[in-house]
Formats: structure tokens, C-alpha cells, sequence
């Protein structure tokens, strides 16, 4: 089993000397003077040693922005042999404009530097070690990306080619989005990936799969993306069990208050590429249209991804109301997407209410503005005129108002607790009487998942 050990650089490193990400303007003249505390200097002198040495000016050293190695320096037996490897991300302090990936290898406790390369921005967006090819030795998979730029960012692979583990560049390819992910069930990850091109008055976006056979990434299928997504949210993957394929969900922005979700995945049929939610007459993706940042999530934790679709509330509202979406959850199966639950979310404050708990009776829900009192109240009838028909009311106050006049009169329900805030609920007399109680308030009002 591979030993994959924590990065070298970390929080604590932080804490005793000044660590640079890649997009900061602080310079390290001397490499040993960053990596000198002695929590990891005697462990991996040598390899300090042998960087410090490979560079003829003042660096800075290039933190990962996300993925599971976050730090400039990672060591992790990359080759399986049992020997230690030391990946480097940094860039020269008087060229800042492009970053480097460096490895060292480490034989009978002696560090020495096997390759450098150039990379495609002057900051790393991601490093995944991974085994594309089942031949026992990590490609090392990088996504590159320009300080202050979300979009046009370059993923790069590097293979192990010929002896004393001399890596080689064997693609690269600009990506909006990019990720390694198992899409055909072989224990062995590929590279999924969505690219966009610009014409003269249009622009395009494809999404791609990439499995390494051969020495060489070869493509497994392409699909036409949303072409009007202006970024990316999130990207999430899920094999709900072992006879469904492996699907990619990505969040995207339309708009400033537009969303969609898109959804990738291999036919087991006939082995290629699928994107369900496109419709090639408009060239895009309505299917699941939201007016609010809302992403998907496994929302009744039935361990598969439910994706929001919204809609206006079709009951009225007056001058002292807000609007209302009612937000459907959908899921993907037998080809199809499917209705799970009906519920109004809360994004601004992180709940969701679901009336479908309830039983059949016909509810109304209203959104009322109103200072430091926002609420969400829940009727019995749709009459304005009739304010009785309160069953309950979901309330959010100032946490210093919460503690002064509400914590201990026994009247709300503690829903969430915010950092300045309180999320509780009111049952009225009405609700009272028609069974509601903590427990089942608890049911209907319950935290957004993330």
C-alpha cells in the first residue's frame, strides 16, 4: 500500500515563518530559511537541501488552491518502490508569471532533483497523484490557473518515461473544469474535463473523458456543455451503487441569478459520453433552471445527489411580502430525471421547509420582510384576512435579542444557530391543534445540507 504522507509545508510551518501561496507578493530569499523549524527540517533536511540548491534566485512557493495536497511541497511514494518522492510547486520571485513543478527523488536517503517543468499559469489550482494506467506508478495530474482569473485555466499530465523515474509531459489541455474520476469501473481514474472556444459571436463548451492506454491519453467520448454557464460552481461525483455509472454533477451560474446543474456520465450501452440535460434544438440546458445560488446536494440522505429545480410560488403575495420559489428535488434514474421532494429553501439563512410532511392538507407559505423579525409563516388557508390560520412561524433574530428575550420562554423551537444570529419556530394555537409538536416541527425545518 502506498504510504502517502502529509505535505511538508503546513499550517504550522505558517505559524513559525511566512508561507507563500503562489498569488502572494512576499519573497523567500533562501529556501532554508523558510524550511528551517525543526518539526520537519530533520525529517526532510535533505530534500530542503536538495531544492535549495536547484534554484539560483529567491522563490515563492505555490500552494495548491484545492484538492487533498494543499501545500507547496508534498512527499509521497509515488513509484511504489518504497522510497520517498518530493513533489515542488514554486515560481522564480523576479519571473512571476509561471509556475514550476519539480520532483525529487529520494535513494539511500539521498534527495536529487529528476525533472522540472514549466507550467501554464503562475498558480496551481490542483495536484492529484493517481495511477491512470494500473501500472503501479502515479501520473501526477496538475491543473494550472492565472492569479484573478476563474475561467481559462490548463491541465497538464506528467508519466513516469524510462528508467530512475524521469517524468514526462504527455498532455495538456485548457479546461474551465477538470477532474480525475473512474468513468468505466476499471479501478483506474480518467480525466474529465469541460473546455470552451470563442468564435466570432458565439461561444461553445465541450465536456471530454481521457483514459491513459498505451503511454498515451486517448478520448473516450466528448458531449456539447451549456454553452451560456459565465463559471463554474461546484463538481461533485457519485457512484450511488455498484450497478449505476459513475456520474459527475456540476453546479453552474448562468447569471447572476441563474443556476443549472449539469450531469455527465459513460452509457453502459454504448460507451460513450452522455449529457441527459442538454437539448440540442436551444443548445442548453433548462432542465434544471433555479433563480437562486443553490447547488445539489443528497438533501433526505438517501445517498444519491438530488439536483433543485425552481419555480415562482404561484400564491399571491401583497405589498409587505416577498417572493417565494418552490423548489422541487430532482434525481437521475432509468434515464430520466424524477421528482424526490417538494420544499421552500431558505439560502440566505440555510433551512428548508417541507410541507409535503404534513400529509395532503392544502398549505400556503408567505415570506414577510419586516427588520430584524424576517419570518416565513405557514397557513392553513390562503385568506390575508384571516391570520388565524397560523400554524407556525419560522423566525430569525438577532442573536443578542434571541439571548435577552426569547431563550427562555419555552414559546420557540432552536432550529440553527448562526454566528449572529438564530433560526427558531413559533407553533401557533392553530398548529397546536393539528398535532404540530417539536418533533415533528423538527421534520419540517430542517438545516440546507451542504
Amino acid at each position: 500500500m502506498k504510504k502517502l504522507v502529509f505535505a511538508v509545508i503546513s499550517a504550522a510551518l505558517v505559524a513559525v515563518f511566512v508561507l507563500s501561496s503562489c498569488s502572494a507578493p512576499s519573497l523567500i530569499a533562501t529556501v532554508d530559511a523558510l524550511l528551517t523549524p525543526p518539526l520537519y527540517y530533520s525529517e526532510y533536511e535533505g530534500l530542503v537541501k536538495a531544492f535549495n540548491s536547484s534554484v539560483d534566485t529567491g522563490v515563492i512557493l505555490c500552494n495548491p488552491k484545492s484538492g487533498d495536497h494543499l501545500s507547496a511541497i508534498t512527499v509521497s511514494d509515488v513509484d511504489g518502490d518504497g522510497e520517498e518522492e518530493g513533489i515542488v510547486f514554486y515560481r522564480d520571485a523576479l519571473q512571476e508569471n509561471v509556475a514550476h513543478f519539480a520532483l525529487f527523488k529520494c535513494s539511500d536517503d539521498v534527495w536529487s532533483k529528476k525533472c522540472d517543468f514549466k507550467g501554464y499559469g503562475n498558480e496551481v489550482k490542483s495536484l492529484t497523484l493517481t495511477d491512470l494506467d494500473g501500472d503501479g506508478i502515479d501520473e501526477v495530474f496538475v491543473i494550472w490557473s492565472y492569479s484573478g482569473i476563474d475561467s481559462g485555466s490548463v491541465f497538464s499530465v506528467y508519466r513516469a518515461g524510462g528508467g530512475n523515474l524521469r517524468y514526462e509531459q504527455i498532455a495538456y489541455e485548457s479546461c474551465e473544469v477538470a477532474t480525475a474520476v473512474d468513468f468505466n469501473d476499471d479501478s483506474k481514474d480518467d480525466i474529465f474535463f469541460i473546455s470552451s472556444s470563442k468564435g466570432e459571436n458565439t461561444v461553445s463548451r465541450t465536456a471530454g473523458v481521457m483514459s491513459l492506454k498505451d503511454g498515451e491519453l486517448v478520448s473516450l467520448g466528448s458531449v456539447p456543455a451549456d454553452p451560456n454557464v459565465i463559471s463554474y460552481v461546484s463538481l461533485k461525483t457519485e457512484k450511488s451503487d455498484s450497478h449505476s455509472p459513475m456520474r459527475v454533477y456540476i453546479d453552474a451560474s448562468k447569471s447572476n441569478n441563474m443556476m443549472i446543474t449539469e450531469l455527465f456520465y459513460i452509457d453502459g450501452e454504448t460507451g460513450g459520453l452522455v449529457n441527459p440535460f442538454y437539448d440540442a434544438e436551444t443548445g442548453s440546458n433548462n432542465v434544471t433552471l433555479r433563480f437562486e445560488n443553490l447547488q445539489c446536494t443528497d438533501v433526505n440522505a438517501d445517498g444519491r445527489i438530488e439536483i433543485p429545480v425552481q419555480t415562482l410560488y404561484s400564491e399571491t403575495v401583497g405589498e409587505e411580502e416577498e417572493e417565494l420559489y418552490l423548489t422541487d428535488w430532482i434525481y437521475f434514474e432509468n434515464g430520466t430525471p424524477a421528482m424526490k421532494i417538494s420544499t421552500f429553501v431558505n439560502v440566505e439563512d440555510g433551512y428548508l421547509v417541507n410541507l409535503g410532511i404534513l400529509g395532503n392538507s392544502k398549505l400556503f407559505i408567505r415570506k414577510h420582510k419586516g427588520g430584524d423579525w424576517a419570518s416565513w409563516s405557514v397557513y392553513k388557508k390562503s385568506d390575508k384576512s384571516v391570520f388565524g390560520e397560523v400554524l407556525f412561524t419560522i423566525i430569525k433574530v438577532p442573536k443578542s435579542r434571541w439571548e435577552k428575550d426569547m431563550l427562555n420562554s419555552g414559546r420557540y423551537i432552536t432550529i440553527l444557530k448562526q454566528l449572529d444570529s438564530v433560526i427558531c419556530v413559533n407553533i401557533n394555537q392553530n398548529g397546536q391543534s393539528e398535532g404540530l409538536d417539536e418533533a415533528k416541527i423538527r421534520k419540517i425545518v430542517t438545516r440546507l445540507p451542504s
